[in-house]
């Protein structure tokens, strides 16, 4: 994977759209913080969902198939069937992390980067007209991640320079870094895909 081609790429999607990335990445925001003031239940499962549907909308922006509308664009993942299956992937992502982090941080950490892009994966799959099982989003994200954690890794890495510069001016430059940091993100995760294009289309036991 080329990261400086897919730091490009991002920004030539963003061309034009800084503005609608700055707004949905202000309004997922916004309404964790909100969330992230009750301790439990329906504010976890909805916070949860809120953030898979920011990491979606830049997504769909690198897919040419951008919601105009931000508050859409925001809580993509509540459209088009995509919240069941996205709620089981984030519950049971959640419950192996925290399994995993019960041995060692490392290895929790390097879990985190095998189930990276499930919530890409279920988007896709949803596309695609296919039912979603309960594991099988993040069994392809573990998947397509063969070999590809360190590389994640690194490319998170070199993000944080900018994640840094932006919380100078009170941390409203976040806002900019966050909207392109989660582009190249989706775009890594889109040229991954066709590059194992397989993985999409094989059936999950």
């Amino acid at each position: 994977m080329n990261r400086a081609a897919i730091k490009e790429t991002a920004k030539e999607k963003l061309v034009g759209n800084w503005g609608w990335g700055v707004l949905t990445i202000l309004i997922v925001a916004l309404v964790s913080i909100f969330l992230g003031l009750l301790t439990s239940g329906v504010g976890t499962v909805v916070e949860g969902l809120v953030a898979a549907g920011g990491s979606l909308a830049f997504l769909h922006l690198v897919d040419n198939r951008k919601d105009n509308n931000v508050f859409t664009a925001a809580f993509s993942a509540f459209t088009e069937g995509r919240a069941l299956p996205i709620f089981l992937t984030w519950l049971l992502e959640s419950i192996f992390l925290f399994l995993w982090a019960l041995l060692l941080i490392v290895p929790g950490i390097v879990k985190s980067y095998s189930y990276a892009m499930s919530f890409y994966i279920v988007d896709d799959l949803k596309r695609q007209g296919k039912e979603i099982s309960p594991t099988e989003a993040i069994t392809k994200s573990r998947q397509l991640m063969d070999g590809h954690k360190f590389e994640l890794f690194v490319f998170d890495l070199s993000f944080l320079g900018w994640f840094i510069l932006g919380m100078v001016p009170f941390g409203i430059g976040t806002l900019w870094v966050n909207v392109y940091y989660r582009t190249a993100k989706a775009e890594f995760y889109r040229q991954l895909v066709t590059k194992n294009a397989e993985v999409l289309e094989e059936t999950v036991d």
